[in-house]
């Protein structure tokens, strides 16, 4: 039951933006997520390259999946470049996962 719920909910997101500098995890991730049965999944491997993506489309993303520890710009820096973007404006799922805990970070993300 729980699994179905999981795949509906998955299927009626538009867009998935998966962002983790490891390129073998985002492989894996992806492959997860269009077995749980999200389509249109869209893979970065640093938070630059996806806020300038982010600055061109015209839609925002229903669902963003983002580790914390980034090399350039990590997801704190991240959020803080999209709350400055027009497409902030609207409602986007945002799962910001890590290897590591840290009580700070936590902290921060959820400001």
């Amino acid at each position: 039951m729980k699994k179905s719920i999981q795949n509906t909910s998955l299927k009626k997101q538009k867009t998935v933006l998966l962002i983790d500098d490891n390129e073998i995890d985002n492989f894996i991730n992806k492959k997860k997520l269009e077995h749980c049965g999200a389509s249109n999944i869209i893979t970065f491997t640093d938070t630059i390259d996806a806020l300038n993506y982010l600055k061109q489309v015209a839609y925002a993303p229903q669902l963003i999946l983002l580790n914390s520890c980034l090399p350039i710009k990590n997801s704190i820096e991240f959020m803080d470049g999209l709350k400055k973007l027009e497409i902030a404006k609207h409602t986007i799922n945002i799962f910001i996962f890590s290897a590591f805990v840290n009580p700070k970070d936590i902290e921060l993300a959820l400001q």
